[in-house]
């Protein structure tokens, strides 16, 4: 191979390098903040009446109310309880929701747009749901291959494991704390990155056991590990959610009820089954299952079923932190935010050691990760006005600062670092002159506040060029 041949390759394996690693940043950034998205959601409409608990006879005219003014066909009704993690009352089917009232009147519908914009670019990056959750899953997979990969070329890892170096230019200490949050936090990045690598590809799992022990059934497959419906003929008749709820507290007394499914209503198959929080307990529900007429049928069997099957559906909390209340959340903040410093803390340190950090490349590197939360904040505020949060616009932004990176040289770091606490400061702005009185409600200053302490630590003026 010439020498241009092999210049050229290596140009593109380092472009190729920033990229992948931009990804990881996304998927590992955009999940620290999923970790609040029921904090968002309530955010995003701080107006709606929140509550601790609701009583039977308003779920009951809760849903009788939605489902006489929504007969369109679906396959499901479902009513989330306030003691979900959103002390909301909401009653939807599967294409609208309507928040209710303490007593069981409808309000108004159901709305986050960014919200479930931060969601889609932490599951599937905004691509097809197929082939976007199949590529974050591999990036957790890259994860889990950086945590042991790194752990094994720190040969001094017990010796470092508290060592923070400071002075010189700063390079040391990025080193520092690169390693040190990647040895004290690796057993959390693990477990991100095995839940995150599973949720991509159990589809893949199913189809390659299907094949392999169930002659293709996978149907078969999802039985062994998720409990398989009831089968039901029964008369079609008007379904009694209020006795089917009312049961379900009399058996688990200090669970928490987080929400309900009408499975196929309307049809001889129909029937109630509720998904109910254990405390102390990892997985994500006991499900309680009724007829029509609220009798009771059985549970799915996930509080005393195999092991295996408790293990799979404790994963989603396992993920996103969903345990322990705001210990949990607090502790899966911090931590998330360490894996997010370590994908930028590792491209800082390798374009130092290349004596890189003037280049173009540089630069590029340092506009798509900034832009990232000043893009997010900017389809925050079109949410706000518009009620519609389009991935065209979040990409429009990060492609915008990009061609910025390359064509102006003088934007660097600390110009980006401004810029995004310039955009959280407007958010805040807009956000006010939007929601106006109800700004100051829980549901509102639960961010509010911690967005204005980010940005005005953006905007302090800063002794030192520090690492971003």
């Amino acid at each position: 191979m010439n020498k241009s041949v092999s210049k050229k390759s290596l140009k593109a394996h380092s472009w190729l390098g920033v990229f992948t690693g931009f990804l990881l940043f996304l998927v590992c950034f955009s999940g620290t903040l999923a970790v609040v998205h029921k904090e968002f959601e309530r955010w995003e409409q701080p107006a709606i009446e929140e509550m601790s608990s609701i009583s039977v006879d308003a779920v009951q005219r809760a849903y009788e109310t939605f489902t006489r003014q929504h007969t369109e066909p679906t396959d499901h009704y479902h009513i989330v309880f306030p003691t979900s993690g959103i002390p909301r009352f909401v009653v939807e089917n599967d294409d609208v929701a309507y928040f209710a009232t303490p007593n069981g009147d409808l309000l108004t519908t159901e709305a986050s747009p960014w919200t479930s914009l931060l969601v889609d670019l932490h599951l599937y990056l905004h691509l097809p749901s197929s082939w976007g959750m199949i590529l974050v899953s591999a990036l957790g997979a890259i994860i889990c291959a950086l945590v042991f990969s790194g752990i094994l070329a720190h040969k001094r890892i017990a010796k470092d494991a508290f060592k923070l170096r400071h002075g010189g230019n700063g390079q040391q200490a990025n080193i520092d704390l690169h390693n040190r949050f990647g040895v004290w936090a690796a057993p959390f990045h693990l477990i991100i990155g095995v839940t995150g690598a599973y949720f991509g590809l159990a589809g893949l799992l199913l189809v390659l056991v299907s094949q392999l022990f169930y002659d293709g059934d996978r149907q078969a497959v999802i039985d062994k590990v998720f409990t398989p419906e009831p089968v039901l003929e029964a008369e079609v008749m008007p379904v009694n959610v209020g006795i089917a709820y009312a049961q379900s507290l009399e058996m688990a007394p200090d669970g928490k009820p987080v929400f309900l499914t009408v499975h196929e209503p309307n049809t001889p198959a129909q029937f109630i089954e509720i998904y109910t929080y254990l405390p102390d307990r990892l997985i994500y529900s006991e499900n309680y299952r009724f007829d029509a007429e609220g009798n009771f049928l059985g549970t799915a069997g996930y509080q005393d079923g195999l092991w295996g099957k408790q293990l799979v559906y404790s994963l989603y909390r396992l993920h996103f932190g969903e345990f322990a209340g705001w210990a949990g959340k607090g502790l899966y903040l911090v931590l998330g935010m360490m894996l997010t410093l370590l994908c930028t803390s590792g491209m800082n340190i390798w374009f130092s050691k290349r004596g890189d950090t003037h280049s173009k490349l540089y630069r590029v590197w340092h506009g798509l990760v900034w832009a990232t939360p000043i893009a997010l904040a900017l389809t925050a505020m079109v949410a706000l006005f518009t009620q519609q949060a389009p991935a065209w616009l979040f990409w429009l932004i990060i492609v915008a600062s990009l061609m910025a990176s390359i064509l102006i040289t003088k934007l660097n770091k600390v110009i980006w670092r401004r810029l995004t606490g310039a955009s959280l400061l407007l958010l805040l702005f807009c956000y006010v002159i939007v929601h106006q009185e109800y700004s100051t409600t829980l549901a509102a200053l639960q961010l509010n506040i911690p967005i204005l302490i980010i940005a005005l630590w953006l905007l302090r003026p800063w002794k030192r060029d520090s690492v971003s």
